[in-house]
Formats: structure tokens, sequence, C-alpha cells
């Protein structure tokens, strides 16, 4: 069997003759010699017996036999970069001392304030820290800011190969106003009636868009060209909007399960959507491969999962 000589640095080579269209610019961006760079070319010509490039009016322009080069180089590179991080995973990782957690207001309120408690009592060591930073998420991982997330999938970024996105749980989520609100007293509401009052909570929109398109039937599509006020603080809680809600004629989206007792009480009441749709948003762990067998981070998963699971109604 012969013993091929093509290696990874040589398809470089390739791509960067191909892009640049010249032996001398592409040694130079590759920081190499001219003479080094047209021996390397030269010798995959020779070991396959192909002409990689022609010369033509715009300098050397890549044959057909090129392409498979071309086409596969990209390919290769994040084959080479998954490589790396799962080398880094099997290395022992310096245990953290510090925990950066970043979750919304009500992720905090079910899950994330008792899972930090729990972590005190059994690792007093441990510092953990909690913001609310939730929606440059990814940005914030690959920076090292944060740790850990916990989002809505509808805020994540499509195809990363540096994330790790675990299941958590759902909200049930329910359009909720004050009793005495013009809307209380409809039935079977649709999109375009909800949208004549703003919403309380600057977080509802990036809800809205999915829970809105994904469903059918009479309660309607949203139009993302156009927004929907809101109203919001900068100090946004739990207790800011129930507090909107109960003075203004605004509507709210929120989890069943943190207004609860609000709607057992008829301070606050859910209102009758068209079809009866039931709205429930999935929430996820974010956290980068690299630094998945932190034993902190793990000890973290365990614990906010320990807790999910032991909830005994459904938002």
């Amino acid at each position: 069997m012969v013993k091929s000589t093509l290696t990874f640095r040589k398809l470089e080579m390739v791509e960067a003759v191909a892009k640049l269209g010249s032996v001398s610019a592409a040694a130079e961006a590759m920081g190499i010699s001219q003479p080094a760079l047209t021996q390397g070319i030269k010798t995959i010509e020779a070991e396959l017996n192909i002409t990689l490039f022609r010369r033509g009016p715009r300098g050397l322009q890549p044959t057909h036999f090129a392409q498979p080069f071309l086409k596969h180089i990209d390919a290769i590179r994040v084959e080479l970069s998954e490589t790396e991080l799962e080398l880094q995973q099997t290395k022992t990782p310096t245990p953290l001392k510090r925990l950066r957690v970043t979750a919304g207001i009500r992720s905090c309120k079910i899950w994330v304030n008792h899972t930090a408690e729990r972590l005190k009592q059994t690792h007093p060591e441990l510092d953990v820290t909690i913001d609310h930073e939730i929606l440059p998420l990814y940005t914030r991982l690959i920076n090292d800011e944060i740790d850990i997330g916990v989002t809505m999938t509808d805020l994540l970024p499509e195809n990363s190969n540096r994330i790790i996105i675990e299941p958590l749980g759902k909200w049930r989520t329910l359009f909720v106003s004050r009793p005495d609100h013009p809307l209380a007293k409809h039935t079977h509401l649709t999109l375009e009636q909800l949208q004549s009052y703003p919403l309380a909570g600057q977080y509802n929109y990036p809800v809205i868009l999915r829970l809105f398109n994904d469903t059918t039937g009479d309660f309607g599509r949203l139009d993302v060209s156009e927004g929907w006020p809101t109203l919001s603080s900068p100090t946004e809680s739990l207790e800011f909007l129930t507090t909107i809600l109960h003075n203004n004629d605004c509507l709210a989206i929120l989890p069943r399960s943190s207004v609860a007792r609000e709607l057992e009480e008829g301070s606050l009441i859910a209102l009758h959507i068209a079809g009866n749709t039931e709205f429930y948003v999935k929430l996820v762990l974010v956290y980068l491969r690299e630094k998945a067998l932190q034993p902190a981070l793990i000890r973290f998963i365990e614990t906010i999962k320990a807790i999910e699971a032991a909830r005994t109604s459904e938002d």
C-alpha cells in the first residue's frame, strides 16, 4: 500500500492558491516561502497524476481536479475542531471555584435560586453568581463571561458545534390580566383582539414569536415586521409585572406556576384564547462542550434537574 503524502497543510496550499490566484500571494498569506508552496502543489500533482491549476487571464485558476480539495477542506476543519474539543474534555479540568449562571427571572423563581441554595449548603466553597443577561447568552459563553445558562430554545443560535443543550423542563404559559380588563369577559380571543393592548414584560416577545407562529387554528399568526408594544423595567420582576397588570389595561404571558396564587385568589385571571390553545415554552441548559467535565457544572446540572423532577405540578 502506497503511503499518501497528502496533508491538511497541503490542502490549505491548494485553497490559498485557488482563492488568491497567485503562488506568491498564497505563500505570503500562509507565511511560507514561494518555493515551499510550489513544491507542495507539485508533490500533490505528481502523486495523484493530476493538474490542479491552469493559468488564466486573472491568474491561476483551479481545474476540476481542485474542486474536491476545496469542497472538503471546511469539513475537515470542523472535524479537527471537534477532535480538539474532545481531547480537552478528556483532560482533568481545573476545578471551578465560582460558577457563573445566567437565567431569566422566571427561571430563577422556578429552578435556579433553589439550585444555588442547595449548592451552598452542600458545597460551601463554591461561589454561585446569578444574573439575568440572557439575550446575549451564546456570546457570553464564548467570551467566558458565564459558565451555564438557562434559556428558551427560541433564543439559541443555530448549528453551533461548541455548545451542549440539555432539556430542563417546560412552562405552561397563559395570557393573564386583571379581572376587570376590557377583554376579561370575552371568549375565544384572537391575536388581533389581544394586540390592541400592550404586553407587560420585555422578555415576552421572543416567547410569542414562536408560540403564535407554531399555532394553527382561529388564534391567528404574528407578523414579525410589526412589534407589539411592551411595558417593562430595567429591574423587571414578577412583582413589577403583577403591579402594572393591576393598574393598566395591559396583558402578560406568564408561566402558570408563577401566578398560581394570584389566579386562585382571583386577583389575576387567565384569558380565554380561541380554540382553547395551550402554549408551552421549552427550557434548556446551555454550556460549552469544553466545560462539560467541570465538577461544579456537573453538580449544578444534577441539582437543577432533581428540583425539576420533584415538581408535582406542570406549568
